[in-house]
């Protein structure tokens, strides 16, 4: 019983959120991070099952997607690295179990990059960004456990594949 309360909950907020993509982006982005922040602090609301990996590397799970907004659950395994990126669409995350790395990167030519902060991301974090670029990152579990992230992005799943637009090489520097 508590789970279909539970369901409704998490559909209500969701809908809400695609509704407000379609404000200012600043209300936009002030409306993703409460909803993860939100999540965050009652990681009861999400199915456990779209929470688990699906074997090595990134397992990305949808919890909600509409012609505005698709949001994932992306389970990152031990060892798990992107590739340095952008992304064509608003980009929301926040960390909900174990710690990963975020590196950000400057573009020096359209294929590479230099790196310009390294940080480690705790539960509880949240960032929110427009695709106004460069925003280019990279996210890496380096940790012995399962890490587990959930995403906002702005753009349909039905109709895109991912939400990167482009790949960097490492460059030195």
């Amino acid at each position: 019983m508590a789970h279909s309360v539970t369901s409704a909950e998490v559909a209500a907020m969701m809908t809400d959120l695609a509704v407000s993509a379609r404000h200012a982006p600043e209300a936009y982005l002030a409306a993703a991070r409460k909803t993860l922040l939100r999540l965050l602090s009652r990681p009861e609301l999400l199915d456990p099952s779209r929470l688990v990996g699906q074997g090595e590397g990134l397992s990305r799970n949808l919890l909600f997607g509409t012609e505005t907004i698709s949001v994932w659950a992306m389970v990152w395994a031990p060892g798990t690295v992107t590739p340095v990126h952008d992304h064509h669409c608003s980009c929301c995350f926040g960390l909900l179990r174990g710690s990963l790395r975020e590196t950000w990167y400057r573009p020096i030519s359209a294929t590479h990059a230099v790196a310009t902060l390294d940080t480690v991301r705790q539960p509880g974090f949240v960032a929110c960004m427009m695709p106004s670029g460069p925003n280019l990152h990279r996210i890496a579990n380096d940790g012995p456990e399962a890490a587990v992230s959930i995403h906002v992005y702005g753009y349909d799943h039905r109709a895109q594949t991912s939400s990167i637009h482009r790949t960097y090489e490492i460059a030195a520097g």
